[in-house]
């Protein structure tokens, strides 16, 4: 594992956790992996202790479990991905609603922008790039949203949900299914239509909810 360039301003703590985190984004840990302290902070060339506050800061927001070879994944099971995406109904179409009201035209057209990046890669062996578009779309939706709660709770499912992103992504027929729904909610967000932004988010997640059913991976919800 190369060491990691760090930014000083920001504290290790966070540093330690925003490389992890994305690890965990790009599906590049499995619920068989092991994170072990020790290890990572001699990879990355630091002490423990910030590696150890990173650990635990993930496993508090649900992200991983403490095991007694370290630390793992958090596995998803077929309820707990019905209780995600029944969130995901109640708060992002209001967050895109929210967001299609901001006065941040530039941020809207990013949006835009950011889909358009992502529908680039879907025919990618891999889908490391897509899925870095997708998260950031949402980065930048939240960041319209005045309600900083809910759009703090967004991101945080939606790094809960990272695994069944990682496996359903793998196929570039979700993958190109997934960025044209995202692509109108982004649309409707950059022309000011909240109420089109809402109905756009609502549809995207529940044609989500009928994939995950289709292939096995959620229970009713």
């Amino acid at each position: 594992m190369p060491t990691p360039q760090f930014d000083r301003p920001l504290a290790l703590k966070d540093q330690v956790y925003r490389i992890l985190r994305d690890r965990v984004r790009q599906g590049d840990l499995t619920p068989q992996d092991r994170l072990v302290d020790a290890t990572l902070a001699r990879d990355m060339n630091i002490s423990r202790t910030p590696v150890r506050e990173a650990l635990q800061l993930m496993v508090h927001e649900g992200l991983l479990d403490t095991t007694t070879r370290g630390f793992k994944l958090s596995e998803l099971d077929q309820k707990e991905v019905g209780h995600l995406f029944e969130l995901r109904l109640l708060l992002e179409p209001t967050v895109a609603a929210k967001s299609a009201m901001t006065s941040d035209r530039k941020g809207a057209d990013r949006l835009v922008a950011c889909i358009a990046e992502a529908g680039e890669t879907v025919d990618d062996a891999a889908p490391h790039r897509f899925n870095a578009a997708i998260y950031r779309f949402f980065e930048i939706l939240t960041s319209l949203c005045e309600n900083r709660v809910m759009a703090q709770s967004v991101l945080l499912y939606h790094d809960r949900l990272a695994q069944l992103r990682a496996h359903m992504m793998a196929s570039p027929k979700h993958r190109a299914l997934a960025a044209q729904g995202y692509m109108s909610v982004a649309n409707a967000i950059a022309t000011g239509d909240a109420a089109t932004a809402q109905e756009a988010s609502e549809k995207h997640i529940r044609i989500g909810i009928t994939t995950c059913r289709t292939l096995g991976l959620m229970s009713k919800i």
